[in-house]
């Protein structure tokens, strides 16, 4: 029964820990009669927000979840991305150095009534032995597109830490990030 109730209470905390609620965001723009609006090349870096755990675009879309290697996966400054809505449950992505092709997906997304369009893979990460000494983290991304047709991202990155099964820590961190499409 204690069991149980673990992992039911785990259940719980990742499924919730990092939602949208009460964040001070605008509505999105997008519905399902212009969520092709959101197609473009985007640089890495944000052109407003303040990053943090979330630096870039590559944070969200193809993060380092190997909790073994502190290294990121790309030159991050040497990166762009296209975006592509094939429709309004998923869009490609992709990740390019100068021509090269990096990084090649069809995400699976959620147009929402609120103009969003939601990410529906959570990143779930782990940091070293979970409640023995370590912790996971989770992030949860959205997107639209505002009136000047840049990229608006918001991030929710939630982590809790610990040690010895004594819960320590934990914390959600609201990133509002803003990427200028590039002209082609």
């Amino acid at each position: 029964m204690r069991r149980l109730c673990f992992y039911l209470c785990f259940v719980l905390m990742m499924i919730n820990c990092a939602g949208f609620k009460n964040t001070g965001s605008t509505h999105g723009v997008l519905s399902r009669e212009n969520v092709s609006r959101i197609d473009g090349s985007y640089n890495n870096y944000p052109v407003e927000g303040d990053p943090g755990y979330v630096d870039g675009l590559a944070d969200i879309f193809d993060r380092n979840k190997d909790m073994f290697t502190r290294r990121n996966k790309y030159d991050t400054r040497a990166v762009h991305f296209k975006l592509k809505s094939i429709s309004e449950d998923k869009m490609n992505v992709k990740i390019y150095r100068k021509e090269e092709l990096l990084f090649d997906k069809d995400m699976k997304m959620k147009l929402k009534n609120d103009g969003f369009l939601y990410l529906k893979e959570k990143r779930l990460m782990l940091d070293g032995l979970p409640l023995i000494f370590g912790g996971w983290n989770v992030q949860k991304s959205r997107f639209t597109v505002d009136e000047n047709n840049r990229l608006t991202v918001e991030t929710n990155y939630f982590f809790c830490r610990g040690a010895m099964i004594v819960m320590n820590d934990w914390k959600t961190f609201h990133y509002h990030l803003t990427f200028e499409k590039q002209k082609p």
